[in-house]
């Protein structure tokens, strides 16, 4: 039934509406991407500026008073106090937490933390680089217990060399307070975040400036594309009914209670289209029925009658070609199939005929019955109304019918009367019998 065929494409994303989404949806992941990279470099050069400061100056303030001696074993503890007098202004100065002296082996000869000297600590990634030769920074949280209540320490792992050393002699380990660096850093993802988000936004905006003027000029001229397509079928749907004197204005109203029909199915809005091209070409084969034919003002032969019918296949075979929507094409093929079979040009029946086929039956049928005749008057919208409902389930679809019903009630508008030249019933076979 036609309810099966309801509610497809009910909603769709245009072609400029998906390329703005995809194109937004790249950018977000581009500068994301891009944002993390930079701040990425901007935390690892941040950890190599402080790395390279603190070897520096833990390089000036210790080399000169360490000897090879010193990392061979625990430093005993007079030479601990030499140490600690090097060190403690600049740990209360600098904010330094702890300094450690590793021997190459991976012990610990001494500790601004007494209680670790020669004690074995586990040895932290970083140490290995460092002994090889290669300074190392870490931020890391806090030990438990910092007296200096540090969320974060900066720990610096680096070799030691000595005069005249080719590999270094040990590492030493001097951690001291994030906060200062951490701020930096943050300081620096911030601009460069900044940066790229804004950088991205304004690329982003360009494209989106050029794609929506482009996309303006393809519709307009889309725009007028389709209307020079509506005017050429339009033309062709007054040469179609000024050829058979008996249509004249009839492709046009078909065309308007097919739509109104395909809308009170709620089809999508292609099929509403289809429907209301279909409406005007749907008697373009008569332009190959001889005019003899169709002004024939006597009954038709059999052979008449058969010319009369080829039309749908004359007008499917003149739309073929056409770059038309194949639901237009099917529906001047089928629209004079019967529900029950008994129609032509295929002798299909019930939802085998398309259903813009059976929706241009119901309205070619209606306005035939509702327009004047030399043999018989119009029939009033009542009256017509009743010969739709009596075919139902014969010649119609029911449900194309009750739709059109309701149509019909909702306008309420009074049926215009047209007046037509001499013709018969026989040269029109969307009439009922």
């Amino acid at each position: 039934m036609a309810g099966r065929q309801i509610g497809e494409g009910a909603f769709r994303l245009t072609l400029l509406s998906r390329f703005t989404l995809a194109s937004a949806l790249l950018a977000i992941i581009f500068a994301l991407v891009l944002g993390t990279f930079v701040a990425a470099q901007a935390m690892h050069a941040g950890l190599n500026d402080a790395a390279a400061t603190t070897v520096q100056a833990a390089d000036s303030l210790l080399n000169p008073y360490l000897v090879k001696g010193d990392f061979v074993h625990p430093l005993w503890p007079a030479r601990v106090t030499t140490l600690d007098s090097l060190i403690t202004p600049h740990v209360l100065e600098n904010g330094i937490e702890q300094v450690r002296l590793w021997s190459p082996d991976g012990n610990v000869v001494y500790s601004s933390t007494h209680e670790e000297i020669g004690k074995e600590i586990p040895q932290p990634t970083e140490l290995t680089a460092a002994l090889a030769g290669r300074p190392v920074a870490a931020i890391r949280p806090a030990p438990t217990g910092n007296g200096n209540g540090a969320a974060k320490v900066l720990t610096v792992y680096a070799p030691v060399r000595l005069l005249g050393a080719t590999s270094p002699n040990g590492a030493y380990e001097v951690s001291l307070d994030a906060a200062p660096l951490l701020a930096q850093i943050r300081g620096a993802r911030i601009r460069a975040w900044t940066l790229v988000l804004s950088g991205t936004a304004i690329l982003y905006a360009t494209l989106i400036g050029l794609v929506l003027r482009t996309s303006r000029a393809m519709v307009r001229k889309q725009r007028e594309l389709h209307e020079a397509f509506e005017g050429t079928i339009r033309s062709l749907a007054a040469a179609i009914d000024a050829k058979d004197a008996y249509t004249g204005g009839h492709s046009s109203e078909v065309s308007r209670h097919a739509e109104a029909i395909a809308r009170a199915l709620h089809l999508s809005g292609r099929d509403v289209e289809a429907m209301r091209i279909a409406g005007y070409l749907h008697d373009l084969g008569k332009i190959g029925i001889p005019d003899h034919i169709l002004r024939k003002a006597g009954p038709l032969d059999p052979n008449e009658r058969a010319k009369i019918r080829s039309h749908s296949l004359i007008g499917y075979r003149i739309v073929k070609p056409i770059p038309v929507d194949e639901r237009v094409k099917l529906a001047v093929l089928h629209n004079h199939e019967r529900w029950d079979g008994g129609g032509y040009p295929d002798g299909l029946h019930g939802d085998e005929i398309p259903i813009h086929a059976r929706i241009l039956m119901v309205a070619d049928a209606y306005e035939a019955m509702t327009s004047s005749r030399p043999y018989r008057r119009a029939l009033d919208r009542d009256e017509a109304i009743a010969q739709l409902r009596a075919e139902s389930s014969k010649q119609f679809d029911p449900d194309v019918v009750e739709a059109f019903v309701r149509v019909l009630d909702s306008a309420r508008k009074p049926v215009r009367i047209r007046s037509r030249s001499r013709a018969r019933a026989a040269s029109d076979p969307t009439v009922l019998p």
